[in-house]
């Protein structure tokens, strides 16, 4: 099982979902501009120091657009379980593109109430980037959604989103189907990669899931890669996979752009490198 989900951002506001890297070691936060393409090696740019002082302490760091403005903001977890929202201020911009102070938004909410994963998706298609997570030590996954910046009250109480095999890990929220509602990807246990599509029985009158989620493999392979990250590499909408692995690798699987319910495997392209050396970075988004 992989050890980080990430949600590429654009810094610049431009629509080009740019990465975000921790280098652990030396605690700075860089983020690699998106080119435009998907393009082997020449895919991102060279990395773009944001912040320092990113440590240990930092243990859980996502980029997603929280205000709806179109530029991408940093979400951090710290060792103190709270959560702290740190807004862009006008695009990448080095040490500037973040505010200064970050805006406390959460944390653990109660004692009996933890997350063991977590992960960022714009799961209502308003512009704004959510959160979801499984609830420790159970198979279900809940959805927090975003409600506009304001302090303790920027998110929703936790709704339920799905329940899921034991042993797999959600790390994404996207259209995989093309059906125009979200659907939830998860790492299996096997270190295959499965879609939920959540609507399969279409829709109550509040607009959720009206019967149980149907499941398709999506991909193989998986085993002992650290990141899986969704991201849109070839902007054409369609959610794309980044993967790292052990050695510092960085490969992408482009969506082919439909999908095919009964070839699901088929849905992605295979893998093409897009970076090496990010051994150096834990945590990558």
């Amino acid at each position: 099982m992989r050890i980080y989900a990430g949600n590429c951002g654009s810094f610049n506001g431009n629509g080009r979902r740019d990465i975000l890297a921790r280098n652990l070691a030396t605690g700075e936060l860089v983020v690699f501009p998106h080119s435009g393409r998907l393009q082997g090696l020449a895919t991102f740019g060279e990395p773009v120091l944001i912040r320092t002082g990113m440590d240990a302490y930092h243990r859980w760091i996502g980029a997603g657009d929280f205000t709806g403005d179109g530029r991408a903001d940093v979400l951090i977890n710290t060792g103190d379980d709270k959560v702290r929202l740190y807004v862009n201020t006008g695009g990448l911009n080095g040490l500037q593109t973040l505010a200064e102070d970050g805006i406390h938004i959460g944390g653990k909410l109660a004692p009996d109430i933890a997350y063991d994963t977590i992960a960022l998706a714009d799961i209502t298609g308003d512009g704004r980037t959510d959160v979801f997570g499984r609830l420790a030590g159970t198979t279900e996954v809940h959805s927090m959604l975003n409600q506009g910046v304001d302090g303790m009250n920027t998110f929703a109480p936790p709704k339920h989103l799905a329940t899921i095999g034991a042993g797999e890990v959600p790390f994404g929220v996207a259209d995989v189907t093309g059906s125009g509602r979200p659907d939830l990807l998860v790492e299996a246990s096997d270190d295959e990669l499965v879609i939920y599509d959540l609507f399969a029985g279409g829709a109550d009158e509040q607009g959720n899931p009206a019967g149980p989620p149907r499941q398709y493999p999506i991909c193989e392979g998986w085993a002992g890669r650290l990141v899986v990250t969704v991201t849109d590499l070839t902007g054409d909408g369609r959610p794309d996979l980044l993967g790292l692995d052990p050695d510092g690798t960085l490969v992408a699987y482009a969506h082919r752009g439909s999908f095919d319910p009964a070839d699901p495997r088929g849905t992605y392209a295979e893998p093409v490198v897009v970076g090496v050396g990010f051994d150096a970075y834990n945590m990558i988004g």
